[in-house]
């Protein structure tokens, strides 16, 4: 028996057929099968990550419930979730339609005002579900939004690579400082977190479809969902988020504007986390992919804030 059979036959579902949809996430990743029923429509069946919460659960699925009553098409359950074997599984509904591996100038254009009308949607939910347990925003002057103990894994990480660990501290630092001179609050709404063309947006020709993959949602600012978005590899996902929230009447802030760069190297550090939690865990570190990270952030090892790429993107878009 199959490992979706198994999960089926606990749910009293039974398949005409089962598609296993290929992964890059690794066996402790996210794990999805397309199931033709017996019975009933085509559905998604999921396996969520190694170390999946019921908490992560309650959260995702009620950002899933609203947005389907919102009118959205998301991969929210069609029945509770079951744990087995470790981990946790859902049949979710089937979000038709196709990413986009390459997009041109107007699809990045339509994917930043899809994001905008997505945050919209998103909106009442921060005062109703709160912060997702685990996670924190960046604007909090908190070097990551992982949930990683990030003093911990300098712990860990100075132990083997001190220079490395001295680094990342010396960024952490640096975006803080920079958080803490903005005038004004950072707003806070619900994030989607990962909303790529090539994986989680949907589209059928030139029609949004639906949006998956809600397993980084969290509540944050809505610079950090650009940046998560690449907007600064897809300048257009950014200019045309930014005329969509204002026709929209949520435009964005002088103080949300200035937060993007100290928030991107937050968001570099985000992608150090992970590395750091995945060596806590393994006792290897990904020096390569940690030295990529900082040095992308734009701060020396030293502390000198240098001129990066994506700054005199900012700087021309202002």
């Amino acid at each position: 028996m199959t490992e979706a059979q198994r999960i089926l036959d606990r749910l009293g579902i039974a398949a005409e057929r089962i598609h296993a949809i290929p992964s890059n996430h690794g066996p402790e990743g996210n794990a999805n099968w397309h199931v033709w029923p017996v019975k009933g429509e085509r559905f998604v069946l999921r396996r969520y990550h190694v170390g999946t919460t019921p908490d992560d659960l309650q959260y995702e699925h009620a950002i899933l419930a609203h947005l389907s009553s919102e009118g959205w098409c998301v991969p929210e359950p069609l029945a509770p979730a079951v744990h087995d074997r470790g981990r946790w599984y859902c049949p979710t509904r089937y979000v038709a339609g196709k990413t986009r591996s390459r997009e041109t100038a107007t699809q990045r254009r339509q994917r930043g005002a899809d994001l905008a009308r997505l945050h919209v949607a998103l909106r009442p939910l921060a005062a109703r579900i709160g912060q997702r347990v685990g996670w924190r925003p960046l604007d909090e002057g908190l070097p990551v939004m992982t949930p990683v103990d990030w003093l911990a894994g300098l712990d860990a990480l100075e132990g083997a690579h001190p220079q490395l660990a001295e680094w990342a501290a010396v960024v952490a630092d640096a975006m803080a400082d920079e958080l803490a001179r903005l005038d004004g609050e950072l707003p806070r709404t619900v994030l989607h977190g990962d909303f790529m063309a090539e994986q989680n947006v949907h589209y059928d020709g030139s029609r949004l479809v639906g949006v998956i993959d809600f397993g980084v949602a969290h509540l944050g600012t809505r610079p950090y969902d650009l940046l998560a978005a690449r907007c600064y590899r897809a300048p257009e996902v950014w200019a045309a988020y930014v005329e969509e929230m204002r026709a929209l009447g949520w435009p964005l802030s002088e103080s949300e504007q200035a937060a993007v760069m100290p928030i991107y190297r937050g968001f570099r550090l985000g992608m150090v986390a992970w590395q750091l939690k995945a060596g806590m865990r393994t006792g290897r570190f990904d020096t390569q992919a940690i030295e990529t990270q900082l040095a992308q952030t734009g701060v020396t090892p030293s502390g000198t804030i240098q001129l990066a790429g994506i700054e005199q993107w900012l700087r021309k878009e202002a």
